[in-house]
């Protein structure tokens, strides 16, 4: 009786302590979404964006572009990211639709088809553009003249 009673109270605390101690790891921003924008998806859009300024001509210069656009299509998914969304569905689907873009261009720059690229553009201005037209504050209007 007692071994048994002591092996349950062994087993109960070792669970207890197994599941105290093994958490899930906890999502730590280390950005605001300004730092994030500026910082990491406008240079990468802007590489699809402006390819065709200094289009790649060596495999490095389509490895620099293949990252951009893995980043790109990786940042939405740090858009969906529990804390980062505003209103859920919407956001939701503006961030999807910026890693189904992103997917795009990196398919379009391992296969180093700068026309793809080229032709992915408007989508991605989409992208970009109804997300802002919705949660960014400022987008589409000028700061005031202080001369005025």
């Amino acid at each position: 009786m007692r071994i048994t009673s002591a092996l349950v109270l062994v087993v109960f605390l070792l669970f207890a302590v197994g599941s105290a101690t093994a958490q899930d790891p906890v999502f730590e921003p280390v950005a605001n979404m300004g730092e994030l924008m500026r910082d990491v998806i406008y240079p990468m859009s802007d590489a699809m964006f402006y390819v065709m300024r200094t289009p790649p001509e060596t495999d490095y210069d389509w490895t620099l572009l293949r990252r951009s656009a893995m980043v790109l299509a990786e940042s939405g998914n740090l858009l969906m990211l529990e804390g980062r969304s505003i209103r859920q569905d919407d956001w939701m689907a503006h961030a999807k639709e910026l890693v189904d873009v992103g997917r795009v261009a990196f398919e379009a720059t391992v296969a180093q088809d700068l026309d793809a690229i080229v032709e992915l553009s408007p989508r991605l201005e989409q992208s970009c553009r109804a997300c802002h037209e919705q949660y960014h504050p400022r987008y589409g209007r000028r700061p005031p003249n202080p001369d005025q």
